[in-house]
């Protein structure tokens, strides 16, 4: 059945006159590439312009341009998107999507939400480094609520990786990367990746298969210990990672019309370091292992497009510094169905569907009293693109999510789209979300260490949801060798859960209890630039600018770790039409750590090159901060850092 693709749609020119920062250049000697095809803003198929969202792409070649890891630092110089440092946590990121907390950014594989371990533990990144780079395709992001598709988790925003599909012919990609920084205090890292893939049984039959091994070296730099009732050499700005991730997929056509999936996936997580706390230094000895498996059907039918599935998360997590019986505390087993389908009638492309999930937390050390929590959720939605014109696409719709504890919650949002030149595309659209509170946050025997190892927090079974209404206005305006989008935004949201200081619950273990609440509003505003130029046929710039004011609308204040200003720039050049150089420099703008800390703001820079020294083999290597921009002391004692200096070489080959 054909794709509902003829219609004009989105993007938009936000009445702003934005300066033209431009594009990239991938292939030398060639034009930009515009008109990207991207599946997450409707779950059907659009050009990248016309989706009815505010979108980003980043494609396979961007990603392994660059040797990491964790997905953070993937997409941190797209526009709107953040990379945030989590205080006192030994150098682990979140991403935050347009100043919303890194809570709110649904991360999905290839459609499927991952179970989040920040449910269970506060403060990680370990969803960030499960998924093996040489087995991603692209990664799409959507910034802003997309409740209305994808129900409570994506209040903020979507990032959805899209793995590599074999074909007919078997290929494979072998890389390898290691990088030191230049200071002398450890931090060394070597990554080493493999994908393999193609047909098992011509045009029926596929299996990808993908492995990511990465060792990782603590990085302490401080050496001052004065004032200090501790030896701060052995403090962890950087913690030590060893990761391995497996994945795997086989795909079975059984007919012209029907297909059948298989994915599995295994990662193994450790993390060792030493982080400054109230009790003066604290282990943080954790691992998560994470398997998962998922079923699916696809269906191409004479009437429409239809797909089912069953998939299965299991997370583990575990601190050595516990006890025995204690290491390996907590298992989030999740387990859900979910279906959909898509059917044109006249100038309507029709999407519905349903969901129904189980989350289960078995947790004895910290549920005191069960040792356990489990809740399940149902959904429905319903969705219509509806090309009201040639040059004219409303998409709107609704998703009905029930909660077993607190009921269900309606998420509509509408969305329109208008071409008014070939050059130039206008859209907005307003919508309603909602995220619920964990497991945790809801189980009243559920007991969390916070204030640094200071007090407890427990949960409270009265809280609700919290919720959000956005609006955006977008544009997009290009040439054929340059293309400029600005959008601006706002976002409403009510209910913020936070912890409730204000209240003493009283003492448990020598420490003071408190408990969450629901009180904090919060507006979130901003402007987003972003564009790209082929300067000549080998050199090309890109870039970005975000403007972000967030408020708590309780007390009156900026919200902390939201930097007012951000933005991003490079520059590329193919000197040769086998090497390729960048120069890249970033701004993090002026913003508050704590009520009594405040970080101004810092450029950082990156310089590096790829040469393809054979039709099969590329060469890379540079260098990151390449200025050494270190952060003032007073951030570091709150466990803020940026990564030093650091020198990085190597390799992709495909076979």
């Amino acid at each position: 059945m054909q794709r509902f693709m003829g219609r004009h749609s989105l993007l938009f020119s936000a009445m702003v006159a934005a300066m033209p920062v431009m594009a990239e250049n991938s292939h030398y000697g060639s034009p930009l590439v515009f008109d990207q095809v991207v599946v997450t803003a409707t779950k059907t198929e659009n050009s990248l312009a016309d989706a009815p969202a505010s979108m980003s792409v980043i494609t396979s070649e961007e990603i392994q341009s660059q040797p990491t890891l964790a997905l953070n630092d993937i997409v941190k110089q797209s526009v709107g998107v953040e990379s945030r440092k989590e205080g006192g946590r030994a150098g682990r990121e979140t991403i935050s999507i347009r100043g919303m907390s890194s809570d709110y950014t649904l991360i999905m594989v290839n459609g499927r939400k991952m179970s989040s371990s920040n449910a269970v533990v506060r403060g990680n990144d370990f969803d960030l480094s499960a998924i093996p780079q040489d087995s991603i395709e692209r990664i799409e992001i959507i910034r802003g609520p997309m409740s209305a598709l994808y129900g409570s988790e994506a209040l903020g925003g979507v990032v959805n990786i899209i793995t590599k599909q074999p074909d007919n012919e078997w290929r494979s990609t072998l890389s390898g990367d290691f990088s030191t920084p230049g200071d002398g205090n450890g931090g060394e890292e070597t990554i080493l990746g493999l994908n393999t893939g193609g047909a098992l049984i011509e045009d029926q039959l596929y299996l990808n298969l993908s492995i990511n091994k990465s060792d990782r070296d603590k990085w302490q730099p401080y050496s001052d210990s004065t004032g200090f009732s501790y030896d701060r050499s052995i403090v962890t700005a950087l913690e030590e990672r060893d990761t391995l991730n497996l994945t795997g997929a086989l795909n079975w056509f059984i007919n012209e019309n029907q297909a059948l999936d298989l994915d599995i996936a295994y990662s193994n997580d450790k993390r060792e370091g030493n982080i400054e706390s109230s009790k003066g230094l604290t282990p943080t000895d954790q691992k998560v292992k994470r398997n998962s498996a998922a079923l699916t059907h696809s269906g191409d039918w004479h009437w429409g497009e239809t797909q089912l599935r069953y998939y299965r998360e299991e997370v583990k997590i575990g601190e050595q510094n516990f006890t025995e019986n204690q290491r390996e505390y907590a298992t989030e087993t999740t387990d859900t169905i979910d279906g959909s389908g898509s059917t044109d009638i006249g100038n309507h492309r029709l999407t519905f569907g349903g969901e129904i999930s189980k989350n289960e937390l078995d947790n004895p050390r910290d549920f005191l009293e069960t040792g356990k929590a489990d809740v399940t959720e149902k959904a429905l939605f319903v969705q219509d693109e509806w090309q009201l014109a040639k040059t004219w696409t409303l998409t709107y719709g609704t998703r009905l999510d029930h909660h077993e504890n607190f009921g269900s919650e309606y998420s509509p949002r509408a969305y329109l789209v208008h071409k008014v030149t070939e050059n130039l595309i206008i859209k907005g659209g307003a919508g309603k979300a909602f995220k619920a509170p964990s497991l945790r946050q809801l189980s009243e025997e559920y007991r969390l260490s916070s204030c640094k190892g200071g007090c407890w927090i427990k949960g409270n079974p009265n809280l609700k949801p919290e919720t959000s209404t956005s609006y955006e206005l977008a544009s997009n305006y290009r040439q054929d060798t340059w293309e400029m989008e600005a959008a601006l935004f706002q976002n409403d949201v009510k209910n913020l859960i936070e912890r409730d200081f204000d209240k003493l619950l009283g003492q448990e273990d020598g420490r003071d209890v408190y408990t969450y609440k629901n009180t904090a509003k919060a507006k979130i505003r901003g402007l987003e630039l972003s564009g790209r130029i082929a300067l000549t046929r080998a050199l090309s710039l890109n870039g970005n600018f975000t403007y972000t004011d967030a408020k708590d609308e309780t007390t009156g204040e900026d919200l902390n770790n939201r930097p007012r200003h951000n933005a991003n720039a490079k520059l590329n050049w193919q000197s040769m039409e086998k090497l390729t150089t960048f120069i890249r420099a970033g701004y993090t703008g002026d913003q508050s750590l704590s009520s009594t800390v405040d970080l101004n703001g810092y450029w950082t820079a990156d310089l590096g090159a790829n040469y393809q020294m054979t039709e099969s083999l590329t060469l890379r290597a540079g260098i990151t901060n390449l200025t050494d921009k270190s952060l003032p002391h007073s951030a570091e004692v709150l466990g803020y850092s940026e990564d030093p200096r650091t020198w990085y070489a190597g390799f992709t080959a495909k076979f």
